[in-house]
Order: C-alpha cells, then sequence, then structure tokens
C-alpha cells in the first residue's frame, strides 16, 4: 500500500495544492470503508477520480470528452458522502470528483460524466474509449474491493487482506495466440479465393484476425461477469479430435444441430476482416488495420459490429445455463448446458503470475467451485482444450494444460 501511495503522489505532484502521501492513505482507507456501506440495500458501487476543478473544459462532454459538473458549494469527503452520491454518478457512466482543499483534507467538487465507452477497454467494445483522464481513479468495485487505476491502466487491486500490483489481461497471452495461429492462417487462405483486398499481407489480415475474435471472447466473458452470475466457456478442437473429446468428456444437454446456424461467429468474423481490408489503404500495417476497425464510421462495418455484439450477447446468455457452453476453435456453437464428466481427481493446479506462465505457483483446488473444478479436470485429460470460468463474485479465469500440467491465469477486470 504504502508503494502505491508514493506512485499516486508522483502521478499528482506538480501543483502546490496536491495531496500529500498522509491524505491519500487516508483517501484509500475512506474508499475502503464505502465500499462496504449499502446504499438501500445495494452494495456501494462508484468510481471515483483524484483531480482538480479546473482540468476539466466547461464545453466538453461524452462521447470524446468529459461533462464536468461543478458544485457551487464542495463537500467534505466521507464513506457517507460516497454512498449519497454513488446512485448520481452511476458506476458505469460517471466518477465522483475529488481534490483537497487547503489543508482540509478531500472535497467533492463535482461529478464527471465520461459516458460508457472507457468500458470497450474491457469489454471488447469497437469504439475507442472517448478522453483519456490524466489522473488516478479509483474504483469502488465490491465489497472490500478497490482498484486504482491511471489512464485505464491498472496500478493495483486491494481485495479483502489482499493487496496486488498489477495483474493480467489473459487476452494478451501467448498462448491464446500460438494456440490459434494455424486456424488464423486458414481463415485468411479461405478468405483469400474469395475476394480478399490486397491491401494488407496475408500475416496483417491473420493479426488483424486474432485482434477481432479475441474482441468477441471477451465481450461475452464481460456480459456475464456483469451480469452478477457466473458461467463457463470451454473451447474444443474443430476437427474430429474436439468431436470424439466432446462426444466422450461433455453432456450437452442442448446440443446444436451441424448447420450454418451455429457458424455464425466465423461469417460475422470473415465480412469483417474483408470489410476492413476494403477500407483499409495500400499496404497497411495491422495496427493501421486494427484503427480503421475501432474508428471507421462506415455504415456496414456498423451493422457488422452491431451483429457481432448481438452474437456475444447470445452466447453470454447461454452460459448463464447450469453447464459449460461449449465452442470450437473456430467459436462455431457445439452446444451450452454442458455437463463435463471426467472421472479423475485434481488436487492440485498451477497459478500463474505472468502471462506466459514462466513463474507460476501450486494452487489447492478445494477451495474453488464446482464449475473451476469441472473445467481443470477436462483440461487434465485433453490438453488441447482451453477454459474460461467466471464466478459469481465477477473473477475470471483461463484454464490451460501447459506441458502436461493444468494451469489457470486470474484476469484482471475492471
Amino acid at each position: 500500500m504504502r508503494g502505491l501511495v508514493v506512485e499516486l503522489e508522483g502521478l499528482l505532484a506538480g501543483r502546490a495544492d496536491s495531496p500529500t502521501k498522509a491524505q491519500l492513505m487516508d483517501l484509500c482507507d475512506l474508499l475502503y470503508a464505502s465500499s462496504l456501506l449499502k446504499e438501500e440495500g445495494r452494495a456501494v458501487r462508484a468510481r471515483l477520480v483524484v483531480a482538480p476543478p479546473d482540468a476539466f473544459a466547461v464545453e466538453d462532454g461524452p462521447p470524446e470528452g468529459v461533462h464536468a459538473i461543478r458544485f457551487a458549494v464542495p463537500h467534505p469527503l466521507t464513506s457517507n458522502e460516497v454512498k449519497r452520491l454513488s446512485p448520481a454518478a452511476s458506476f458505469y457512466h460517471s466518477v465522483i470528483a475529488v481534490w483537497p482543499d487547503k489543508g482540509r483534507g478531500f472535497r467533492v467538487w463535482g461529478i464527471l460524466n465520461t459516458g460508457p465507452r472507457w468500458m470497450n477497454l474491457v469489454a471488447g467494445g469497437r469504439k475507442v474509449a472517448g478522453a483519456d483522464l490524466a489522473y488516478p481513479i479509483i474504483h469502488v468495485r465490491d465489497p472490500g474491493w478497490l482498484l486504482f487505476y491511471q489512464d485505464y491502466r491498472l496500478l493495483a487491486e486491494w481485495r479483502g487482506r489482499e493487496f496486488h500490483g498489477p495483474r493480467m489481461d489473459v487476452f494478451q497471452s501467448k498462448l491464446l495466440s500460438e494456440r490459434f495461429a494455424d486456424l488464423r492462417r486458414q481463415l485468411v487462405e479461405e478468405l483469400r479465393d474469395d475476394c480478399l483486398p490486397e491491401t494488407l499481407s496475408l500475416e496483417a489480415y491473420a493479426d488483424l484476425a486474432h485482434l477481432i475474435a479475441l474482441q468477441f471472447v471477451r465481450r461475452s466473458i464481460n456480459l456475464v461477469r456483469t451480469s452478477g452470475h457466473g458461467g463457463s466457456l470451454v473451447l474444443i478442437p474443430d476437427d474430429e479430435e474436439g468431436r470424439v473429446a466432446a462426444e466422450k468428456w461433455i453432456d450437452c444437454k442442448y446440443l446444436l444441430k451441424e448447420d450454418g446456424a451455429g457458424q455464425r461467429f466465423r461469417q460475422l468474423w470473415q465480412a469483417i476482416i474483408r470489410r476492413v481490408g476494403q477500407l483499409s489503404p495500400a499496404g497497411a500495417s495491422v495496427e493501421q488495420a486494427w484503427q480503421v476497425f475501432r474508428l471507421s464510421r462506415d455504415e456496414e462495418l456498423d451493422q457488422l459490429e452491431e451483429s457481432f455484439f448481438e452474437l456475444a450477447r447470445l452466447l453470454s446468455d447461454f452460459m448463464m445455463v447450469d453447464g459449460a457452453l461449449v465452442l470450437d476453435h473456430r467459436l462455431g456453437l457445439v452446444g451450452f448446458g454442458g455437463e463435463i464428466r471426467v472421472d479423475r481427481t485434481v488436487l492440485y493446479v498451477e497459478q500463474a503470475h505472468d502471462l506466459e506462465g514462466g513463474s507460476v505457483s501450486r494452487w489447492d483446488v478445494q477451495g474453488d467451485g464446482t464449475r473451476h473444478r469441472a473445467v481443470y479436470r477436462l483440461c487434465s485429460v485433453e490438453p488441447s482444450v482451453i477454459g474460461f470460468v467466471v464466478s459469481q463474485d465477477s473473477q475470471v479465469r483461463m484454464i490451460a494444460n501447459v506441458y502436461d500440467s493444468v494451469m489457470f491465469w486470474p484476469h484482471t477486470v475492471i
């Protein structure tokens, strides 16, 4: 905690009225206490920015800017004040703005309406996040759970009695990139025979396909997480080996017909990649194509994005049924309500502390839920399977078999 406070003080330095270490330490304690309160029976959930009132223009507003609502008289910052203001500064749309006032401690000087685009960073939306907030933001996420950000870069997480430095975005892991590399190239080869624009190289198209697929999975996972409901997703190979594994180990109550309806992701995926290729300049890099995907206001791309989002929502709904949602590696729909029937005991797995899985520790699974243990068992007998498990307390884990050891990565969420 002391290291975080020093970092926050450094980020806010440069003004005569910047908060001191003691004030920042008190702020952290106050917000932790706020997280334990309830507002009309609901847990307090809020975002708070430490920024001076003169840092924001009067005429700005969402979606590109920040709409600053300033109070005529600043209010003392207390836990109860955070509780009272939390409905007015809804978590996904606004932040409570505070700054110290002449040695009298922090004051609430207003509310900033940011709009929801910042959620695209975690939810997989196409639009950019809007204006950057160049000041520390603290999320009062749930009881006993605070997250500290700078420009939406996670600095630290305080949860219960545990305090952690920056966590991981599992969607940036090398494992996901490597396991799906052949499929991406195969997809591009198929598209090349179907009038794929030559504005990007085949390698750039393959990398673009990977980024777009990750956005889709991220979006589905986040929809389950924000619903307050748990769920699990299992990805199996899309070949004969995968079908045999699914039949052997997973009993899907709702097994789907093998027709084109289950391949809608692939159809939309290919259409988006083709359209981005058409909109990109000749010789574009994957970074340029990605910016086209995110920033273009092309009507056709917007319609494809809407279809993509609705499909992600549908799959997230399937995940919330008892049992696992089962997709193949092309994200084709196999079935849902899947009961994993692996008669094997897994007592320990490995927890990865970095994206590469180079730093790991032993993890006793007895404290984990039924969903987690079921996916651990499946990965122990099917090394090609990748699983995602969302618990009811909003925690997300990616689970895979790496060199004959079951390993999980805790995913950082906002």
